[in-house]
């Protein structure tokens, strides 16, 4: 019996993978973005108020020993937890790719784990929260450098370790997460990070936000201070709020919300996959 095209068609679809950004975001808005934020500086609390004015919340990745004001300000981050921002590890003692390479996976494991618990009693009241994670610098390899196989297996040991304890975690990158893969890249999904003059800030920004609305998929930023002494990544109050604004006015075609609701949202919705440890 012949076939019509229509039904040819519907056939080939039926049997090709589906669209790389096939996923129907809520309310089937066109993107989905989170806004991170690393460390714990003292004005991240600011950019806290400010999500909050907007009806925003965000992921917050705060380091104990790496930043001592956060030791400080532990009931004020308690406060932004409990009004709905996610408050994730970025390790106890903040070791970057140059601290790594001398330290096991067991060190690493026991650091993480020290945050952990530094979480569980100051921000979550001892009830275990499903929370993510944000590799210090961006560094994802335990150990030697020195060839692709021993970062492969140092990758491996970070991850394998994170799995443990954490549901995702946060590496730098471009921003853009493809939905169809997030669960399989669960512990490398991808965030951009936002600095420079104002001008640098909110175009980069910007063309984030915009490509995500473009594409289906989700963006995540990566900010850091709003100008605290020491911090070579920060922009301006007036950049942030511009960039947070920028996001309200574009609200019909974006769901805002913390990392690991986002990452909840796609492992609910797309296919279940394990994840993988290959280097991103």
């Amino acid at each position: 019996m012949k076939k019509t095209i229509c039904q040819v068609l519907w056939l080939v679809a039926a049997v090709l993978p589906s669209s790389s950004f096939a996923i129907t975001w809520p309310n089937s808005v066109k993107s989905a973005v989170s806004i991170s934020a690393d460390d714990g500086w003292p004005s991240q609390l600011s950019q806290v108020n400010i999500l909050d004015r907007y009806g925003f919340r965000g992921t917050f990745y705060l380091t104990a020993q790496g930043m001592p004001p956060v030791v400080t300000n532990a009931a004020s981050w308690q406060q932004a937890f409990q009004r709905g921002h996610e408050i994730g590890n970025h390790s106890y003692s903040h070791w970057g790719a140059s601290v790594l390479v001398s330290k096991s996976w067991t060190d690493v494991a026991s650091d993480v784990s020290n945050m952990e618990w530094w979480l569980l009693k100051n921000i979550y009241s001892m009830v275990p929260t499903d929370h993510t994670y944000a590799y210090p610098e961006g560094a994802y390899s335990i150990g030697s450098q020195d060839g692709v196989q021993s970062r492969q297996v140092g990758t491996c040991e970070y991850a394998a370790l994170l799995s443990a304890v954490v549901s995702g975690a946060r590496i730098a990158g471009t921003g853009e997460n493809d939905p169809e893969v997030v669960m399989q890249r669960r512990y490398y999904i991808g965030g951009l990070p936002v600095h420079g003059d104002d001008v640098t800030a909110f175009n980069m920004a910007k063309q984030a936000i915009d490509n995500g609305i473009a594409h289906g998929t989700w963006t995540v930023l990566i900010f850091h201070s709003l100008g605290d002494t020491g911090d070579g990544y920060s922009v301006t109050a007036a950049a942030y709020e511009k960039i947070i604004s920028y996001l309200y006015s574009r609200r019909s075609d974006l769901w805002v919300a913390p990392v690991v609701a986002v990452k909840n949202y796609i492992s609910t919705n797309t296919i279940s996959a394990g994840w993988t440890c290959a280097q991103p």
